[in-house]
């Protein structure tokens, strides 16, 4: 027995091998593929919200101690507008990962992807983005 194979973008499924969407002309994808993509994001995923948890509270701690007088370490020296923009940017990213490992873990419990799950994972990079430019446009 054949695989079932589905499209992504408009979920026409079949048996028969072939390579493109008879419907919509995109390349088709097993059940299995789509569930090794979606490790792939839950990894990647999980990394993203584990590297900025830590890179959040290294720097929670750096902006606590930049009022001692006597700190050693680095100190923060922006103002509430830096620190609200700082906060937003890690949001974002901790959002895009969490997004991810919630799509991930679709993929690998339906095989199949879920499309609202993906317009949030590119919103949410579109967004990065905006901030970017706008932090080098402003700053």
């Amino acid at each position: 027995m054949n695989p079932i194979l589905s499209c992504h973008k408009c979920d026409f499924e079949t048996t028969e091998q072939l390579a493109k969407c008879p419907q919509c002309g995109s390349r088709l994808q097993s059940a299995k593929k789509v569930r090794i993509l979606g490790w792939l994001l839950l990894v990647i995923g999980t990394g993203l919200v584990i590297f900025m948890g830590v890179l959040g509270i290294m720097l929670g701690r750096i902006i606590v101690e930049s009022d001692n007088p006597g700190a050693t370490r680095s100190k923060f020296t922006g103002g509430p507008e830096t620190l609200w923009l700082i906060v937003a940017v890690f949001g974002l990213v901790i959002s895009f990962g969490l997004a991810s490992m919630v799509g991930g873990v679709w993929q690998i419990w339906y095989g199949k992807p879920n499309k609202k799950l993906m317009v949030v994972m590119f919103v949410v990079p579109g967004l990065l983005i905006v901030i970017g430019k706008a932090i080098k446009w402003f700053g």
